[in-house]
């Protein structure tokens, strides 16, 4: 055993987990572990099944610079350049909401809603970021057409990387615009089955009361919905139902407290709200439609 490299590379690491922490992060020494098993590229937890581990100089600049970007608060998944989601890995970048847990929510209600496997249903994606919700829809409905749209195209560049990831270039169509707007020249009117809706649902007045990884470094694009975080629900609810089939059902990701009044605005325009689904930490945070 290189007794001399292992304790190098506790001091390094030591070091690191303290700088993060004094910089207000939780779990400092985990993400530095993450971030010396990234520049190694090997798990986490082989770094302490294996006898040794060493940085040249060149990989510890390296580490260090990703320290100092992440004591600045720059989000992990930003460093690293990925982050899981739904089992999949997803390519991340600035231009790109980092995709939530809480967001798996609406591929379980589709799945609830439409079973596995399904018939050749028609579904589109509303502000797509990363792609995560779409070409984790294409790898589990095979038979299905998959529309995506995004007002960014840096996004939608990431939307296309993922889906070439995954092998699911050909299965999706990228569309750019703002949300439905893309899809007017397509003579889909009452052809799709489900709409899935992740949209900006942060109160424009609360974007800088947000944890610095959010309000300093995630795209202000994917976030802002508004004065009262609404802005996005009252277009998507007024101009969803031209799109949807009789019978077609909308899936809504919904922020603390907004669950309530989106069912209040789709109810007094004819929606039929059928559930609203709680996220682990208790919170409601998909709202289940189905067109009036």
């Amino acid at each position: 055993m290189n007794t001399t490299a292992t304790r190098g590379l506790q001091n390094l690491l030591q070091s690191a987990a303290r700088a993060l922490t004094e910089a207000g992060i939780p779990d400092g020494r985990r993400e530095a572990e993450t971030l010396i098993a990234f520049i190694l590229n090997c798990a986490r937890l082989d770094l302490y099944r294996a006898d040794s581990f060493s940085l040249d100089p060149d990989q510890q600049e390296t580490f260090k610079g990703l320290i100092r970007r992440r004591a600045r608060r720059e989000p992990l998944q930003y460093l690293l350049g990925t982050q899981e989601f739904w089992g999949l890995e997803f390519r991340v970048t600035t231009d790109t909401l980092i995709p939530r847990p809480e967001t798996e929510l609406l591929i379980e209600a589709v799945l609830e809603w439409f079973g596995r496997p399904a018939l050749a249903v028609t579904l589109l994606d509303l502000c797509t970021g990363t792609g995560c919700l779409a070409v984790t829809l294409a790898t589990l409905y095979p038979m299905a057409r998959i529309l995506a749209t995004d007002l960014s195209p840096a996004a939608l560049d990431v939307a296309r990387s993922n889906a070439l990831r995954h092998g699911m270039t050909g299965r999706i169509e990228f569309l750019e615009g703002d949300l439905l707007d893309p899809l007017s020249s397509l003579g889909l009117n009452h052809a799709l089955d489900g709409i899935i809706a992740n949209p900006p649902y942060v109160p424009d007045t609360e974007l800088d009361q947000l944890q610095p990884e959010v309000s300093l470094h995630e795209p202000r694009l994917a976030l802002d919905g508004g004065p009262d975080g609404l802005d996005f629900y009252r277009r998507i609810l007024a101009d969803a139902p031209k799109l949807l089939r009789p019978g077609g059902r909308l899936f809504l990701e919904v922020g603390i407290r907004q669950a309530i009044p989106v069912r209040a605005m789709a109810e007094r325009i004819g929606w039929r709200v059928d559930q609203i689904k709680k996220d682990l930490a208790g919170v409601d945070r998909v709202v289940l439609l189905t067109k009036p």
